[in-house]
């Protein structure tokens, strides 16, 4: 064999073996689209459930008002998923589970969860995420119930427009990451529960409040920043973490252990709002 010939034969095999190695990565990281659509009845109690274990997750209304439409973007071998619909009892449950957590180099995995909501159904809505980025427009909708609990991640919840009805109950329970509340008096609550373990805590409740809502807003470690609407009337709670917390407060006055709006006995609405910021600083104002 000739010193020509064996450099072509080498070259050869280098290239099949870069060949082979790029066939095997993209075998390993295909890339799955799926899309199901369930038909809601309208005006009907209707239950939505997910337990996502890692993903990007998209939430918005759904232009077709009496479907919901559930969208999953993933890589193959690296995630499966479950739908659980049970159409008389109005019921539907998302499973979307992470496959082997240790081995997988999550680098190069895609993940990401498109759900659109119906509007004509009065929503029940429980979710469960694990680690991603979850963004929410939740405006226009018929929510009697909010229930999510989200253990890392950046999130962003909106309520771009009004509820169309008013909300029994509000919560979300985050661990680790940023969590910022926009507009949450557009949601229309009656009590409302905010719990954010480590990070940044910000909440816009301006909106369509109702006229009498209650919120607790508890954070352990951070910096929590609260703005509140000009037409609310607000009685304010606040339970101190020692002297490792610091208070900012505008528009407020002191009458013992509570305070109070300075608009609070002129204004229509009346707000109640109980904070315990934990570790880090408050900041409380009208906007």
């Amino acid at each position: 064999m000739t010193r020509k010939t064996g450099s072509v034969l080498k070259w050869m095999w280098v290239t099949m073996a870069l060949f082979v190695g790029v066939q095997m990565a993209y075998a390993q990281t295909d890339v799955i689209k799926y899309r199901r659509i369930f038909e809601v009845e309208p005006n009907q109690k209707f239950r939505f459930e997910m337990d996502i274990d890692a993903a990007d997750v998209e939430i918005a209304r759904n232009e077709i008002e009496n479907e919901i439409s559930v969208y999953l973007l993933f890589t193959e071998d690296a995630f499966e998923y479950d739908f659980d619909y049970h159409a008389r009892r109005n019921i539907l449950t998302v499973e979307f589970s992470k496959v082997n957590w240790i081995k997988s180099d999550s680098r190069h995995l895609k993940a990401k969860i498109e759900i659109l909501l119906p509007a004509e159904a009065v929503l029940d809505f429980y979710g469960k995420i694990k680690a991603g980025e979850v963004g929410m427009q939740l405006g226009d909708l018929a929510l009697s119930r909010f229930e999510t609990s989200i253990w890392a991640g950046e999130v962003s919840i909106d309520f771009d427009e009004p509820n169309r009805i008013p909300m029994k109950w509000f919560e979300l329970r985050t661990k680790v990451g940023s969590t910022t509340l926009r507009r949450l008096g557009n949601a229309r609550f009656r009590f409302a529960e905010i719990n954010s373990g480590i990070g940044e805590l910000e909440i816009d409740f301006s909106g369509r409040m109702e006229n009498e809502a209650t919120a607790k807003v508890d954070l352990d470690i951070g910096e929590t920043s609260i703005y509140l609407p000009d037409d609310v009337g607000t009685k304010l709670y606040i339970r101190k973490f020692l002297f490792l917390s610091g208070t900012d407060l505008l528009g407020f006055e002191r009458y013992g252990k509570i305070y109070l709006s300075e608009n609070y006995d002129m204004a229509r609405k009346k707000f109640e709002l109980h904070v315990r910021p934990g570790i880090g600083e408050l900041s409380i104002r009208y906007r």
